[in-house]
């Protein structure tokens, strides 16, 4: 893959500190309506595209994608419901970092996976899709990053 460190694996985010941009949760949420109105395309344009630059993931995920991508919709979905840093979010990422351990992803796959999504997002959203909406995202994708390999790590520390 190239990546050799995750450039998202300092410490978590302190969320007592980090000011919530209304205006910008609001941006995610409707975007995130329109993504979800064609269904599942989002994640079949990500899917397509992290298969076809990464062959060597594809052993990672089920022979039938359909159930993933509705995983990932879903996940999306409740990372835009609860972008004010639901604490119930919060832990549910850190479960998720942990399955996704068992899965056999790793940290290097965090930031292949921000990147596609973005593009992927881009290419969903046609001229609908802005530099500021790209850097929203980005930020958000990358917090959830951060929160999902902070359970990760925590798994994997108590299983040594």
């Amino acid at each position: 893959m190239g990546v050799s460190r995750h450039p998202y694996s300092s410490s978590l985010p302190s969320w007592a500190n980090v000011p919530i941009d209304a205006t910008a949760v609001a941006r995610l949420r409707a975007s995130f309506n329109a993504f979800s109105a064609d269904g599942s395309r989002l994640a079949s344009i990500f899917y397509a595209k992290l298969f076809e630059r990464y062959p060597g993931v594809r052993t990672l995920f089920p022979a039938d994608i359909r159930a993933q991508e509705v995983k990932l919709m879903d996940s999306l979905k409740a990372v835009v419901e609860h972008a004010e840093a639901d604490p119930k979010l919060i832990e549910a990422l850190k479960a998720l970092g942990v399955r996704h351990v068992k899965y056999g992803a790793k940290p290097e796959h965090y930031p292949i996976v921000c990147d596609l999504l973005i593009e992927s997002m881009a290419d969903a959203a046609g001229p609908a899709w802005s530099v500021r909406l790209a850097a929203e995202w980005r930020r958000a994708l990358e917090i959830v990053s951060r929160i999902m390999l902070a359970g990760a790590a925590s798994h994997e520390s108590s299983t040594h």
